[in-house]
């Protein structure tokens, strides 16, 4: 297993785009566009204050009052009113978009429903839904094919970086580790791997920041899979991980069933005489 450092130029580089040792670079803070269509004035005042209150903490929203589908990251649409209705008849590319449908019926699959009173305080949950649920193109599994087995393990705590490695080998991956972003970038400009397993929270670049790097500077659907490795759950925290273009998540303390399960989607898990891992149920980490 090789372990890459940051060199001292490079972190330094990195402290100075966040300013300080820690802080979130500004293109962490980047805003969810909302594109809201129909709802009735008291409705329209309380998603504004939703609005307002998420500047005070990343992701801020931002909330269109017109535009096309194609300039917002999520569409609420209110199914009662008749006009909204007909502009989403309108604009066949909902059918890629997250999508919120108030009153009404998912009209394409992987759409949201939400019913009234719709309970705006709680909208960073139903926007994590809707993000969850989209349709999109998730990256097909490496094994058929593909013989590439490297995993890039991206954290500043070794005592993580040990628990995967031990959990990873074994079913034959070659384990690469990097202790912090700004040395997983470097060692992802130079190497193909087949998933990158990455901390959210760390010195310099955190994660969310990291992962919109590689999928930017790969484009074409040739960025790596990244997951992110996390203790957070809060919707807001999600949302983040979304807009960055992170393809899955893991909760710390990392359950190895469930570390398979996920890995699944990206690469082969079949390695002649190894065992099967058993089937991962959230009830396990309990």
């Amino acid at each position: 297993m090789t372990t890459l450092q940051a060199p001292a130029a490079t972190a330094q580089l990195g402290q100075a785009m966040t300013g300080t040792e820690g802080k979130q670079p500004e293109s962490a803070h980047a805003a969810l566009k909302l594109l809201v269509k129909g709802f009735n004035l008291t409705e329209r005042k309380l998603l504004q204050g939703v609005v307002f209150l998420s500047k005070r903490r990343p992701p801020r929203l931002d909330l269109l009052e017109d535009g096309e589908p194609t300039d917002a990251d999520i569409i609420m649409i209110d199914a009662a009113d008749p006009q909204a209705v007909a502009w989403a008849q309108g604009h066949a590319e909902l059918a890629s978009k997250a999508v919120i449908w108030v009153d009404g019926q998912a009209t394409q699959r992987g759409h949201t429903v939400a019913r009234r009173p719709v309970q705006w305080p709680m909208l960073p949950v139903l926007l994590y839904q809707a993000l969850e649920q989209a349709p999109h193109k998730r990256p097909g599994a490496a094994g058929t094919g593909s013989t590439n087995r490297r995993i890039l393990v991206i954290d500043d705590s070794l005592p993580v970086r040990v628990q995967l490695k031990g959990l990873l080998e074994p079913r034959g991956f070659s384990v690469f580790e990097a202790d912090s972003a700004e040395a997983g970038l470097q060692a992802i400009a130079s190497t193909p791997y087949a998933c990158v397993l990455m901390d959210v929270m760390m010195p310099g670049i955190d994660g969310y920041e990291a992962c919109r790097q590689i999928k930017s500077a790969h484009s074409g659907g040739k960025a790596p899979p990244v997951v992110m490795l996390t203790s957070k759950s809060s919707p807001f925290d999600r949302i983040r991980g979304k807009m960055a273009g992170c393809d899955d998540y893991l909760s710390k303390p990392v359950d190895p069933a469930h570390l398979h399960q996920v890995l699944s989607n990206f690469v082969s898990l079949e390695v002649p005489g190894t065992p099967r891992p058993a089937p991962y149920s959230p009830a396990m980490q309990g």
